[in-house]
Parts: structure tokens; sequence; C-alpha cells
């Protein structure tokens, strides 16, 4: 009868694995609540620090785009023994104007419903597909580094190139992290259980 009626119960241990405390209701609310404000912290912090990143970067790209020589920024940073290589990107102000557009996209991925008002929302979607889908916005990114690499730039070239599939990368990470720890915030919220039928 015992097999029967097995319950897994609703443990946490910080510090001790052989720990045999079972959690009651209001320990389980209390639980749960810390990691949900934890993870809420962790959020916020992303959310200022996400479109600082972008921002930065994109200013980059907009210096890179008002240069009349054409030299990554990056050079600064990291110098090459090879001589710099303004030919590593056929059209590169096309190219920076993309990843301006990119970046754009980026900025707007979590931001955009609440701009614009619900009845508009489909209109919108409907005439402009704002924000553009990351797998298109990741396709997009590595055309620049893929034609460095293929026209045989320095690493440093391609490393100015590679900035935007990083970014595009960061944003695509903590959108999926975000997503992940609220699926597992849900599924320890139906692992709760009433102790007093246990």
């Amino acid at each position: 009868m015992a097999s029967l009626r097995q319950r897994i119960p609703f443990r946490f241990s910080e510090d001790n694995a052989d720990d045999d405390h079972i959690l009651d209701e209001q320990e389980q609310e209390e639980l749960i609540h810390k990691l949900r404000d934890e993870h809420l912290d962790a959020w916020t912090q992303a959310l200022w620090v996400s479109p600082l990143v972008l921002m930065l970067s994109a200013i980059l790209q907009v210096v890179y785009v008002i240069k009349l020589d054409k030299t990554p920024p990056v050079y600064a940073i990291l110098p090459s023994s090879t001589a710099v290589s303004s030919t590593a990107v056929p059209l590169p102000n096309l190219f920076a104007l993309l990843n301006i557009i990119l970046h754009n996209n980026l900025a707007i991925q979590d931001h955009l419903p609440s701009w614009i008002p619900n009845s508009y929302l489909p209109l919108v979607k409907r005439c402009f597909p704002i924000p553009l889908l990351h797998p298109l916005t990741i396709g997009l990114t590595l055309l620049a580094p893929v034609l460095a690499l293929l026209r045989g730039g320095s690493w440093p070239d391609v490393a100015w190139w590679c900035i935007t599939p990083v970014m595009s990368w960061i944003v695509w990470y903590t959108q999926r992290w975000h997503a992940q720890v609220n699926e597992e915030l849900a599924a320890l919220e139906r692992l709760r259980y009433d102790a007093k039928g246990a």
C-alpha cells in the first residue's frame, strides 16, 4: 500500500545534500517567491545592461560609417601585424548600415508590444515584420564576417564584423535564459503539494 501512495517530496537544501527536511506549504511558497525574486533581479540587470552594450556597439558602427578611411575601430584595441585592409568587405558602408538596422532590431526585441497599442499590433506586424525573426537576424549578421573571411581579411577585420553576430547571440541567449527560468519556476510550482495530505 505504501508503494501506491508514494509521493515525491518537495525538497530544498542549500548546504547539506543529506537533509531530509520536507517543506510545508508556507516554506514552499517562500522558496518559490525567493527564486522568482532572484530571477527578477537578474532579469532587471540584463534589461539594463544589454541595451547599453547594444547602444555602444551601434555607436561604433555609426563611427565606422562616418570615418573616411574605413579602418575598423577594433584596430585601436587589437593591433594586427598585417596592414590595415579597407577592402576586407565590399561595400563596407552598406554592411555597417545593415548592422545598425540589426542593432535597432535587437534593441526592440522585447519592447515593441509596450510601444504600440494592442489594437494596432497585428496591423504593424502585417505591414512590416518588426522585430525580425531571430534566425533571419543571425543570418543577416553573418554575411559580413563570412565575406571578410572569404576575402582574406585580417583577424581584427573579421573581429570587427563579428560584433553584430555576438550582440545577436547575447540577446538571443538572455531571452532563452529568461524563458527557461520561467518554465522551471512554473514546473516547480506544479510540484507543490499540500503537506496536510502527505
